[in-house]
């Protein structure tokens, strides 16, 4: 194509989109006119026309040229007043027409045929006025629907938010019960499962005025004892209240007794609280049990001074983290049962000899340190073995568990009491002289030898021989400070048993 036509034809082209923007501008902009100014451009046009005509007829011009100037402002009219009054307008025109034609001498022909492009102009506005209310009416329509489509998806979009940001706390709280899990796994006492507990159940909910409290009633899993936290906002008044750390509380009774989660919408309201009274300003709360079996060893509970501060929700996660401290509560109390089982003796409950070696080492060494008295004692049952044979084990038995039983009431929690082996025992005593040892040494043989046996339907006792052993700086070895006591039960074996005998001074200590 040469490019000069092809250069002409797209400036054309441009000119006729540009006419065409600038025509649609301006007819837009007319649509934009109020009523006043609609009706003010219709009749100036008529008034023009009507005029024209009236001058061409007094001229005795051609009328017929000025006839059809009534086409302006009846087409304005369709366009902006509507075909009622274009209807009306052409009434008018028609009436100012006839009576022109009546004092005119002019042709029929010419007035016939301004009435009949009247007449076809009329039937293509009323055309084109069908189309333009058919249109708006479905732009109307359509508007109507995109702005119901519109207001639906802003209402999923807020569903879809709302859901969102629910599943991300839902994330946050179950990824906090997962890294609650790893860390109770490797904690292995009672205090530490409580205090890590009650943290994470403190940081994941915190709701306004929230107290969060963990109650450990005394079981077979651990003694009693409790963990409060608080939330930022909460009042000093409500912190101070105390009675929810009482098992016999009203809402902490009926989770013992339920043994089941307990969920509270509003305190002052539920049916099963009528006797609640506010003065503890609870008014919503979640309270789980922690269930080992059938045992309720204590109870997790989140407690506001605001009503429906809790959702169903944060009571079905409650009792997720509840189970979780039931079992790391019971792993502590296997854990512990393992360690003593290592360190104590299964038939007397006392130290087994390696445990308490090692605890004389250690003890022995703080002594010498710090320059602290320290004694240790051995005993051992006069004649077991023949009482033994004469009554059988399980008498024998009996004898070892009560002379166990009168070390352990005897001597200090502090002191650490052994079973050394078969029916000989040992104790050392922290921070005693020999005087306070010997004291100890008498009270023991004497409550041994007051200690009465049932074998054979017939009342027994038994004596203990003793030997005292004091720490000096002259052992050699730590075995030696244990062999001088063991030297000093043999020398009151040989003084006719029943007795006490202080060990005799070695040599050098060297640990």
């Amino acid at each position: 194509m040469n490019p000069s036509i092809s250069s002409g034809f797209e400036f054309q082209t441009i000119t006729w989109e540009k006419g065409k923007n600038f025509n649609m501008k301006n007819f837009q902009d007319i649509e934009k006119l109020n009523g006043a100014q609609k009706w003010s451009v219709v009749l100036g046009a008529l008034v023009f026309a009507a005029v024209a005509c009236y001058e061409v007829s007094q001229r005795d011009g051609n009328l017929y040229s000025a006839l059809f100037i009534y086409y302006i402002p009846l087409g304005l009219s369709a366009m902006l007043l509507g075909l009622n009054v274009t209807a009306l307008l052409t009434l008018v025109v028609v009436v100012l027409s006839l009576l022109n034609f009546l004092s005119s001498s002019f042709p029929v022909w010419v007035y016939a045929t301004f009435f009949l492009g009247l007449g076809v102009n009329y039937f293509f506005w009323y055309q084109w006025s069908g189309e333009k209310e058919l249109k708006e009416f479905q732009y109307q329509k359509a508007k109507e629907e995109l702005d119901l489509n519109y207001n639906d998806t802003q209402l999923a979009h807020e569903k879809v938010k709302i859901a969102h940001q629910t599943n991300l706390i839902k994330i946050q709280r179950y990824t906090a019960l997962n890294e609650l899990a790893r860390s109770l796994a490797m904690t292995f006492k009672t205090q530490d499962v409580v205090v890590l507990l009650i943290e994470t159940i403190s940081k994941t909910f915190m709701v306004p005025g929230g107290v969060y409290t963990l109650l450990m009633f005394d079981s077979s899993i651990g003694k009693a004892l409790h963990a409060v936290r608080y939330s930022v906002d909460t009042e000093m008044e409500v912190r101070l209240n105390r009675e929810r750390l009482n098992p016999e509380e009203i809402f902490n009774a009926w989770v013992v007794s339920q043994a089941k989660t307990l969920f509270i919408n509003d305190a002052t309201s539920d049916f099963r609280f009528q006797n609640f009274t506010s003065e503890n300003q609870v008014r919503s709360l979640v309270a789980a049990p922690l269930l080992a079996g059938p045992e309720v060893l204590g109870l997790i509970r989140m407690e506001s001074c605001f009503p429906s501060a809790f959702k169903q929700d944060d009571a079905r996660l409650l009792s997720n983290f509840s189970d979780l401290g039931t079992v790391a509560l019971e792993h502590v109390a296997l854990y512990r049962q393992t360690i003593e089982l290592a360190i104590t003796d299964g038939l007397t409950g006392l130290y087994v000899q390696r445990y308490y070696k090692e605890r004389v080492r250690d003890e022995v060494f703080r002594a010498l340190e710090h320059k602290l008295p320290l004694c240790l004692m051995m005993i051992d049952v006069d004649n077991f073995k023949s009482y033994n044979d004469r009554y059988g084990h399980l008498v024998g038995d009996r004898v070892l568990k009560g002379v166990a039983q009168v070390l352990k009431e005897t001597v200090r929690t502090v002191d650490l009491v052994a079973r050394y082996g078969g029916e000989e025992f040992s104790v050392l005593l922290l921070k005693t002289p020999w005087g306070g040892a010997q004291t100890v040494a008498e009270r023991i043989r004497q409550k041994v030898s007051e200690l009465e046996i049932i074998a054979s339907q017939q009342s027994t006792h038994v004596t203990v021989s003793i030997g005292v052993a004091e720490l000096s700086p002259t052992f050699k070895e730590i075995e030696a400070f244990i062999d001088s006591a063991d030297q000093a039960l043999y020398q009151a074996k040989a003084d006719g048993k029943n007795c006490v005998r202080r060990a005799k001074t070695a040599g050098s200590f060297n640990g």
